[in-house]
Formats: structure tokens, C-alpha cells, sequence
């Protein structure tokens, strides 16, 4: 989802070409609702393009669309789901955009909840049952059944230049012209999932910004680096009053987890696995000086073990410990995504932390824009599964899904009261975050979203977890280790690229 105009972000760009972002989404609050409503619903009809449904107005007749998703806030993102989800205004607006979906197009949308349905619509497709029309699950289970054919190429299927759509998820997550998934303002659950680092506010505003000056202001004049949060962290961090280390009374610079520190950090300063080049060519790039030198900084943060700690430091893995010093105050940054600001506004510690949000730091002030990249494990897709044989119920599901991403914008006539405006509102709690500057950094984050190639199709194995594994080990052999790996890793690349270029979809 999306280019939130207030509330979640953009930007982006850098010198590999895969870090070019192509922001196409919408979120700003002049849509219909704020404009009278279109012409439809009686009210006055608006100038912005967007105020009406672009496309052509079709209706099916009462035609049940099924999506295969995860049970919480993934099935949330189409029915309404359970309070507990502290999502009662999130229901309401997806009540809404079905309701209308259903009255004025003829089309209900349906959701059955199963642990893998990324995987479980294989068996569908297998039997010949054909009960699903969407599946929606995370881009690391997805992506790898391409090439067992499970998909519909969208490209003839959907108009994918469309502005609710996430041209970045369009283009990189493939590997030929065929583009088999989408994300964008259809779910949010793309967003939840992409990298952010929150700050604490009261501690920097009191220790550090008369010295630093504001970090927002950084990130706005571009000098907002891993060397600048590195300083800051060292300052920050403190053993317990005994000298000791990952203790509840301790104080970090940095939390996070193996994988998303060492992933996204190396990321958001200019460096990616594999990515596709302006060619359309797939570059395998961990082994390049830019991710060399990335990582190098990455790694010397997160190892120093008198700044920064991550969860899987601990036998075993202890994944709250971080974001609990990081909620009562014994942390600096913590660097996850945005979906920790639920978390965090939820959490009933009492004088909990209060959280400024960022863009992962750049490599340095000379690189062009921020980058931020997504949890391949949990950010969403959509995909049309080849079970939908007959030609009217596959004209519906595609129409369904350009009917969920316009209707989900703040651009629509449901403006302040659409999916993307509820969810952001609700979900993220921007309310409750005492700075407006938050609001612009969600959009820069949100908009300079990024796709991995090589974490997503993970070839040979040895991709998703090429920075990570280096932290765990705790020794840095990035190089050494890519030119070992990359026979492997080209070969199974090679592979999957053919699969796709003899796909029948």
C-alpha cells in the first residue's frame, strides 16, 4: 500500500537500479469523502482523477471471491476480524469498502483462514477444486512456486500501471516480464512489514539534540548514517550496575534481531543480494564492493557487544528481550518494522518509552535517498491461482482485486475512512505519536520500500540468510563466503530464471 500522502511514505534511489523506487501509491486525504463524495453518491463530483473508479464500472451478479490468507490482521486485511485485533475501526472500514463492493459491482469477498496458504493452494490446484480465486501470503512462501506453474501471469489481467498497486513488488519480484504478485493498497500487511528504526524520543531530546540537532532534520538533509547512529549508540550504552551485559538493568545503543538487523541495515545503505537491472537482468550483487563495504559497517555495529545486542545472541533465542529494554527505556534505536509500533502502543508497561520512527541510516550522506526493505517471512502478496479455469470467475477475481485496491485508497471516496486511512490511524497509532514529523517519515519509509531478489528466491540456500549468518557466526567473511557460495547460487538461478521463461501462465 502505498504512498500515504500523511501517514505512510516516500522516496527513493540510489545507484544500483533495483534501488530506484517507482512510488505509485496514493494516500492523500483529498479524495471523494473529502471532496462531497463522486457523483454516484450524490455528492459534488471531484477534480482528482482518483475521486471515481478509473476503470470500467462491470457487475457480477453476486459472484463469491475466496481468498486463501493467514488468520489476525492478514485475514483482517479483507473481513472484518476479532476485536482483540484492537481493530474495531479497521472492521468498520473494510465492512464498508465490501459492502459497496458487493452493491454496486456484484462481487463478495469471502476469506478462509489456513497456517500456510501459500503452500495449501497447491493442494487445491492439485485436486481440481478451484474453491480459492486469491491466495495471499508472505513473498518467501510464494515466490518459489512459480515455477511449479501454480499462478496466473497478472500482466494481461490486471491494469498494473494503476496507482494502488506497488510498481517495486510488480517489477522486482520477478524474473522475466511476467509479474505473477502484487501488493499495494488492496493489504497493508506490506507495509507492517517493511524496515523502520524507532528512536526513543525523550532520551535523545534530553541527552543528544541540542548537540546532533534533530534526527529528523538528519534524515530530511540526508546525513542521517550508520555512523552517526553508531556514535549515538556507544554514547547510550551501559552495563548494569554489576559491568554486566544482556541483563534486564543494562542500556543498549541498538536491539534488534539477527536477521533484521543485519539485513535491513545492510539494505537501507545501498546494498542487496541480487536485483534487476535496467536491462531486465538479473545481477547477483552480495558480492559487490557497495555490499561489501555495506555490511562492513553493519556488522561492526551490531557485533560490538558493549552497544548492541540481538536476540539469537541469547541460547536460547530470547525475542522479547530487546524490545523490552527498548519499551522501558534501557534502549536507544531499535531497528524491526513498522508493525513494532502496535506493539509498542499496546504495551501496558507504565512510563514506557515513547518512539520516534526513522528510515533505516544510509551507508553515508553521499548516497542518494534511504532505502528500506521488507520481512520476506511476513510482508503479503497477492496471486491469482491457475484453478480459476472459467473465464467469467477469472474476470471477476481480477476485477475483485483492482476493486480492493482502489477502494482501499484515501483517494476514493472513502477518504478518511478507508482501509489505508483506519489502519494507519488505528494500527500504527498515529495519534498517539507526539510528533508530526512521524507522519513523513512513514511516508518516506513506506515509498522507498525495496525487494531483495536473492532473499526472496533465497537460490541454493544461501541468500536470505548472507548477512545474518555472518553476525551469528560472529566473524565477518561476507566475501570469502559469497565467492564459495555463487557457483550454487548462479546455478539455481539459472534454473528458476529458465522455469520462468517456459512458465505456461
Amino acid at each position: 500500500m502505498k504512498k500515504f500522502l500523511i501517514l505512510v511514505l516516500a522516496l527513493m534511489m540510489l545507484a544500483l537500479p533495483v534501488l530506484t523506487a517507482c512510488s505509485t501509491q496514493g494516500g492523500d486525504t483529498s479524495g471523494a469523502a473529502s471532496q462531497g463524495g463522486d457523483a454516484s453518491q450524490g455528492g459534488e463530483v471531484s477534480d482528482d482523477p482518483l475521486a471515481i473508479f478509473p476503470l470500467e464500472e462491470k457487475n457480477f451478479g453476486g459472484t463469491t471471491i475466496t481468498i486463501l490468507t493467514r488468520k489476525s490482521r492478514h485475514a483482517q486485511q479483507f473481513a472484518p476480524q476479532g476485536d482483540e485485533l484492537e481493530g474495531s475501526v479497521i472492521n468498520s472500514a473494510v465492512q464498508a469498502r465490501n459492502d459497496l463492493i458487493e452493491e454496486k459491482y456484484g462481487i463478495i469477498i469471502n476469506v478462509e483462514i489456513t497456517d500456510r496458504p501459500g503452500t495449501d493452494i497447491g493442494l487445491s490446484i492439485q485436486g481440481g477444486t478451484g474453491e480459492y480465486q486469491i491466495v495471499c501470503d508472505a513473498v518467501y512462501t510464494m515466490v518459489g512456486h512459480i515455477t511449479d506453474n501454480w499462478f496466473y501471469s497478472l500482466n494481461d489481467l490486471l491494469d498494473l500501471n494503476q496507482p494502488w498497486w506497488d510498481q517495486n513488488a510488480c517489477n522486482q519480484l520477478t524474473l522475466s516480464d511476467k509479474k505473477f504478485f502484487v501488493a499495494g493498497n488492496a493489504i497493508f500487511m506490506d507495509d507492517s512489514y517493511t524496515a523502520g528504526v524507532l528512536f526513543n524520543k525523550t532520551v535523545y531530546a534530553d541527552r543528544y539534540e541540542p548537540t546532533y540537532g534533530s534526527l529528523y532534520k538528519m534524515v530530511d538533509d540526508g546525513t542521517w548514517t550508520i555512523d552517526v547512529m553508531y556514535e549515538l549508540a556507544r554514547d547510550f550504552a551501559m552495563p548494569d550496575e554489576d559491568g554486566a551485559w544482556m541483563t534486564d538493568g543494562c542500556y543498549y545503543g541498538v536491539v534488534t534481531d539477527g536477521y533484521s538487523g543485519a539485513t535491513m541495515l545492510t539494505n537501507g545503505a545501498g546494498a542487496v543480494s541480487a536485483y534487476k537491472d535496467e536491462q531486465n537482468k538479473i545481477v547477483l550483487s552480495g558480492g559487490s564492493e557497495q555490499s561489501i563495504n555495506a555490511f562492513d559497517k553493519v556488522f561492526t555495529l551490531l557485533n560490538d557487544r558493549t552497544t548492541s545486542v540481538f536476540a539469537e545472541q541469547f541460547k536460547p533465542t530470547n525475542w522479547g528481550y530487546g524490545s523490552s529494554l527498548f519499551i522501558g527505556n534501557h534502549a536507544l534505536f531499535s531497528v524491526g518494522y513498522l508493525s513494532s509500533l502496535l506493539g509498542i502502543m499496546t504495551n501496558e508497561t507504565p512510563d514506557k518509552v515513547v518512539p520516534g520512527v526513522l528510515p533505516p541510516p544510509k551507508y553515508d550522506a553521499a548516497q542518494e535517498g534511504y532505502h528500506c526493505g521488507i520481512n520476506v517471512y511476513q510482508s503479503d502478496v497477492l496471486a491469482i491461482p491457475v484453478s480459476v479455469i472459467d473465464e467469467d470467475l477469472l474476470e471477476a477475481t481480477a476485477y475483485a482485486m483492482e476493486l480492493l485496491g482502489y477502494y482501499s485508497m484515501k483517494e476514493s471516496q472513502f477518504g478518511a475512512d478507508s482501509v489505508t486511512a483506519a489502519f494507519y490511524d488505528t494500527s500504527m497509532k498515529f495519534q498517539a505519536v507526539t510528533d508530526d514529523n512521524d507522519a513523513r517519515m512513514l511516508d518516506l519509509i513506506t515509498s522507498s520500500r525495496i525487494y531483495d531478489l536473492g532473499g526472496a528466491f533465497d537460490w541454493n540456500g544461501k541468500m536470505i540468510g548472507l548477512y545474518s549468518s555472518n553476525l551469528y557466526a560472529g566473524a565477518n567473511t561476507l566475501a570469502s563466503s559469497w565467492d564459495a557460495n555463487l557457483p550454487g547460487v548462479e546455478a539455481a538461478m539459472q534454473a528458476s530464471i529458465e522455469a520462468f521463461n517456459n512458465s505456461i501462465n
